[in-house]
């Protein structure tokens, strides 16, 4: 398989992953370039973290920024007549899947010379890259919208992390992050595409959890949609493509997000 590198999805342009960045040169949203996936003899069964999937990766992280996240408790419910299983994220060190992807977002960042990051968030996502940054020595300053919970901020605060509150709605905090990229990294959950590479793992992990089996369908809660899109990019190593399979389900709601995405990045 060649190389990885960022690929903007609609017209094919490519860029080298030695240089980070957020977005194409004409601001539309990135991913990175299929890879070959891994079976279950490429898992680091003695890693006790998501990175136990570090063969996943597009990139050898050298010095992964970890603080134990991933490998949460799966547990079984009844639910009305069903009995689903729950996958209970917020075991996750700064209490949110978002520490999947900011994991591998930071380290990989570090990794290429990034000492100082920007991110707008207005709960969890900000809460998760202060974290992630204090653990890694990372400057971190998060853009939050001015009414994000009086919790959420203290949080961020005691990460050591700088916050600015913006007044306006949720769209003014991205726009004042982007605005202030000129001058710091914009290492943001929802555009920069490692972020995607660590809640990826999740679905390696139901995977594994299911004795490397799909489960018969999955429930995603979608706000901006990472974690649907980290399951749907591994749907060809962990999920068959039968028609209804989560596969496909994962494909069709994968495809709006994405084409809702590119609308959104052209607002100027």
């Amino acid at each position: 398989m060649t190389k990885a590198s960022y690929i903007e999805p609609v017209d094919g342009a490519t860029y080298s992953l030695d240089i980070p960045r957020w977005c194409s040169d004409d601001r539309k949203p990135l991913l990175i370039t299929a890879q070959k996936g891994i079976s279950r003899d490429d898992i680091v069964t003695n890693d006790r973290s998501l990175w136990r999937y570090r063969a996943g990766l597009p990139v050898e992280i050298k010095a992964p920024i970890s603080m134990g996240e991933g490998c949460t408790p799966l547990v079984q419910r009844p639910w009305g007549d069903h009995r689903p299983f729950f996958k209970l994220e917020w075991f996750n060190p700064t209490g949110s899947f978002k520490d999947r992807g900011t994991t591998v977002m930071l380290s990989y960042l570090r990794q290429v010379g990034i000492d100082a990051v920007l991110e707008d968030s207005s709960g969890n996502g900000g809460s998760s890259i202060a974290g992630y940054g204090a653990a890694g020595g990372i400057r971190v300053k998060i853009l939050a919208p001015a009414y994000t919970s009086p919790a959420k901020i203290a949080q961020v605060h005691a990460y050591g992390a700088e916050i600015q509150l913006v007044e306006g709605p949720r769209e003014e905090s991205e726009a004042e992050a982007i605005r202030q990229s000129k001058t710091t990294f914009y290492a943001s959950h929802n555009w920069q595409p490692f972020f995607l590479e660590g809640t990826k793992t999740q679905a390696y992990e139901l995977w594994e959890d299911f004795g490397f089996k799909a489960p018969d369908n999955i429930i995603i809660s979608v706000g901006a949609g990472s974690s649907l899109l980290g399951c749907y990019w591994i749907q060809g190593v962990a999920f068959s493509s039968a028609d209804r399979s989560p596969a496909e389900v994962l494909r069709r709601s994968a495809i709006q997000l994405l084409t809702h995405r590119r609308q959104l990045s052209g607002r100027g």
